[in-house]
């Protein structure tokens, strides 16, 4: 099977057994790490395209890059939108990153206590 790019997707046959580099040899150890190296990368971004670019140039076997994939999904990609930096939307399946302000607060911090400081004019207005 040959990609847009010309890259081989490497395929197992049914019953051979996986001996492909684990996922963790292309994560990045720390979510520091991988914030960086989303934030070279030009966003929105998907999962499909981060994976490929932590993957690069290896072209490791299609179950390797299905575990990259899923690892980023289901844990480091949320934990980084917890932590503020990013927004990634699951549907989707977009990365943006957040670009903190001079206090080094993400926007999406700013954001919310502007919300809050609205909402609190508004209330103290219906209330006087």
């Amino acid at each position: 099977m040959r990609l847009t790019s010309e890259k081989e997707l490497k395929y197992s046959e049914p019953g051979d057994h996986f001996t492909g580099p684990p996922a963790s040899e292309f994560l990045p150890a720390s979510d520091p790490t991988l914030c960086a190296i989303l934030e070279e990368m030009e966003t929105p971004a998907t999962v499909d395209e981060i994976t490929d670019h932590l993957v690069e140039p290896s072209n490791p076997p299609i179950e390797t890059w299905a575990d990259v994939h899923e690892r980023l999904y289901e844990e480091r990609l949320p934990a980084l939108e917890a932590s503020g930096a990013i927004a990634f939307d699951r549907d989707r399946g977009t990365v943006i990153v957040l670009e903190p302000d001079s206090g080094g607060h993400p926007m999406a911090a700013r954001a919310l206590v502007g919300a809050v400081s609205i909402l609190l004019v508004i209330v103290l207005f219906l209330v006087i």
